[in-house]
């Protein structure tokens, strides 16, 4: 019975130290691969929030920045803030956008683009909390998303008032640097609202992310 039983046990422990060798390399592929191909709302069981933001250390004006430098974040963590002092704008913001992000902060919809990419980036929060300075927000604001490998700046073009099933309220295809951020409608109303609140900016500053 050894022959049997000795073989089979040194392969499933082979199995699994080489699974947990590559679990790190599998996280980063499988987040690069969300913001490229997921298009239906994440929907996440890990409810433990984590972080990896820190206030970039290299304030050089950079136009570009290596893709090595780019820690890709996951669901559930921290990697950002977003500002705007002017709207009164302060939070922070997670990859993901469940229930318990929501309720610490801004959550991102995996299935668009983190800051410098080039695409789309969306972003939700609450009306009565997080998202509730977008009410002050106008044509020509400011707004800054400070990540751990850059500061980013969007200027506000637009905002507009939607139905909350209105999918032409926002363009995930397009292949610019757009900012959207919305919320439910009116502010301040808490249940099932019907509408929703848009904000849209454009990257007017920022490093680009170079993969080369």
């Amino acid at each position: 019975m050894a022959y049997i039983y000795m073989p089979l046990f040194f392969t499933i422990i082979g199995y699994g130290i080489v699974y947990v060798a590559a679990l790190p390399f599998l996280d980063v592929i499988s987040s690069y691969g969300s913001l490229i191909i997921s298009s239906d709302a994440p929907n996440f069981d890990n409810d433990e929030l984590k972080s990896i933001f820190e206030a970039p250390v290299n304030k050089e004006d950079r136009t570009t920045i290596p893709a090595s430098e780019v820690t890709m974040p996951t669901s559930g963590t921290l990697y950002a803030h977003i500002s705007c002092s002017k709207a009164g704008l302060d939070a922070p913001v997670y990859f993901g956008d469940t229930d318990t992000i929501l309720k610490s902060g801004v959550g991102q919809y995996t299935g668009s683009s983190i800051p410098g990419f080039g695409l789309p980036i969306l972003l939700a929060a609450h009306n009565t909390t997080y998202f509730l300075p977008l009410k002050n927000i106008v044509a020509g604001d400011i707004v800054t998303i400070t990540t751990s490998y850059g500061v980013y700046k969007y200027k506000i073009t637009s905002t507009k008032i939607a139905s909350k099933d209105d999918k032409s309220a926002y363009d995930l295809a397009q292949k610019k640097e757009q900012l959207i951020m919305y919320t439910c409608y009116p502010f301040n109303m808490l249940g099932t609202l019907a509408n929703r609140y848009f904000v849209y900016g454009d990257r007017i500053s920022g490093p680009v992310i170079d993969f080369k």
